[in-house]
């Protein structure tokens, strides 16, 4: 019998069970986003009330699934795993693997992993997106491996959820643009140099804002260093980047009048790499921006975009209509979004 049609059985027969079962899935992902927290946070997370939880953490903690310190709650290694457990068990539940296969067909791309849950509503959803394309990434370093990397909060978590893969040899990884006007956690440089520290590789920085005038990008492509960065960022086979909507990505680049008149003007959804597209994925509009360009992106081998929430649904639908031998990480309601578009 389908997990699914179980479940359904057992909320028609015992619906306590199940309500249960939510509440201490709830309660053990808030713990694993906010550890070490106190029960009073968790109760105001949650919305009921604080003995309430009481109870059900000191069930938790009879199943060796917490642990009490002084300073609040946290999982057990044992409680890491079920956790992870219940996360996969709802991929089945919500049958994504359907939900994958209808949108790898509606947008034509190479492959499609879904996540469970709202990124934009649920931090966990946000930690397992990471940790999904962190997977798909290590499946696909190689010796030899020239892995390039974008900025901003989402390829910050990929790079949080990253695990050593050992015995590759000549592995270099780069910032696949120049930096943007926001805080250095998730700038492009400062996720490269991370992620090359926890996959044990090599390195090199590109120290150029994306936002110059012509002249200015000019003269600083002149110079040796960067030159030489901005070679090797063509020499990029795997590739892991985010993309997101074309005003709130205008905001993040700070940028001029004419750009927010520009994405009005031709209902501009998309933009990518410093590119802003329209809903059927024209290319409308390119900003002063250095590294890697639409022509280079068409030669590189393997291809990760990461974006998620259903606010994102359009940009990734538009971006899909230009490129599409890309694999896509996303969660469940950016995909019933793109389905329903």
């Amino acid at each position: 019998m389908k997990i699914n049609k179980m479940l359904e059985i057992q909320r028609r027969i015992v619906p306590e069970t199940v309500d249960a079962f939510m509440t201490r899935y709830e309660i053990l992902k808030i713990i694993s986003i906010s550890y070490p927290i106190g029960r009073r946070a968790i109760s105001k997370k949650i919305g009921t009330t604080e003995r309430t939880i009481r109870t059900e953490i000191d069930k938790l903690k009879e199943l060796d699934l917490v642990r009490i310190l002084s300073t609040g709650v946290e999982l057990t290694e044992e409680g890491k795993v079920t956790l992870s457990e219940v996360q996969n068990t709802f991929y089945s539940i919500k049958n994504l693997s359907e939900i994958e296969l209808k949108l790898k067909e509606k947008l034509g791309i190479r492959r499609v992993a879904v996540v469970s849950g709202n990124v934009e509503k649920d931090n966990f959803a946000f930690d397992a997106l990471g940790k999904k394309a962190a997977e798909i990434v290590v499946e696909y370093i190689k010796n030899d491996t020239v892995l390039g990397i974008t900025g901003g909060t989402t390829m910050a978590c990929v790079v949080k959820q990253m695990k050593k893969k050992k015995g590759i040899r000549n592995l270099l990884v780069l910032p696949a643009r120049g930096g943007l006007s926001e805080d250095l956690e998730i700038q492009s440089n400062t996720i490269a140099a991370t992620l090359a520290k926890k996959i044990n590789s090599e390195y090199k920085l590109l120290h150029i804002p994306d936002n110059l005038d012509f002249d200015e990008l000019n003269v600083l492509k002149n110079n040796r260093i960067i030159s030489d960065v901005l070679s090797d960022i063509k020499k990029i086979n795997l590739l892991v980047f985010g993309l997101g909507n074309a005003y709130d990505m205008a905001v993040r680049r700070k940028a001029d009048k004419p750009v927010f008149e520009k994405i009005k003007k031709d209902n501009l959804v998309a933009e990518a790499f410093g590119y802003y597209f329209d809903y059927n994925g024209k290319m409308k509009m390119q900003t002063n921006s250095v590294g890697i360009t639409l022509e280079n992106l068409k030669e590189i081998s393997n291809v990760v975009g990461v974006a998620a929430g259903s606010s994102k649904a359009e940009a990734i639908y538009a971006v899909s209509k230009f490129y599409n031998d890309y694999i896509l990480v996303t969660d469940e309601s950016a995909a019933k979004k793109i389905l329903e578009l």
